[in-house]
């Protein structure tokens, strides 16, 4: 008997294929975490993670697997919000994130649409700027020095 892949082993197997971007292990001690991120830049795109369902505001018992993503797209987001298995922007509303339950309640094609989005809006990391900073020397006379912004 063949047993069914779990849905972030589906997503992850979508990103390798997609973009050929394995997920990567983070060093958490309590708490299952992996990203996917672009290797250009570093920023990540989705982070997997296990929850207590009961921290996340879910019904049952036990722990939820679930994935966040950056979602630029407002028509996305939209479509989304307050949907079953949705949730805003865990852990931090003030993040432009979203997290989806990978229990099955969304759908695995929603699950990949939320990460093409997600790869499309951190794809792009804007380079630090050096800034030349008026600063006044201890003499009074204003100068120029190279600031990162």
């Amino acid at each position: 008997m063949t047993r069914n892949k779990s849905i972030r082993s589906r997503v992850e197997a979508y990103a390798k294929s997609t973009y050929g971007i394995e997920s990567e292990q983070l060093p958490f001690n309590h708490e299952d975490y992996a990203v996917l991120r672009h290797p250009e830049n570093g920023k990540w795109f989705a982070v997997f993670f296990l929850k207590p369902r009961s921290v996340l505001g879910l019904p049952g018992d036990g722990d939820a697997e679930v994935a966040s993503f950056k979602i630029r797209s407002r028509g996305l987001r939209d479509k989304l919000t307050g949907r079953p298995g949705i949730l805003q922007g865990y852990p931090s509303s003030k993040w432009n994130w979203l997290s989806t339950v990978l229990d099955g309640t969304v759908r695995f094609n929603t699950v990949c649409d939320c990460l093409d989005d997600s790869y499309r809006a951190t794809r792009f990391k804007p380079a630090n700027l050096y800034v030349p900073l008026k600063q006044r020397c201890g003499n009074g006379m204003m100068h120029s020095e190279p600031h990162i912004r």
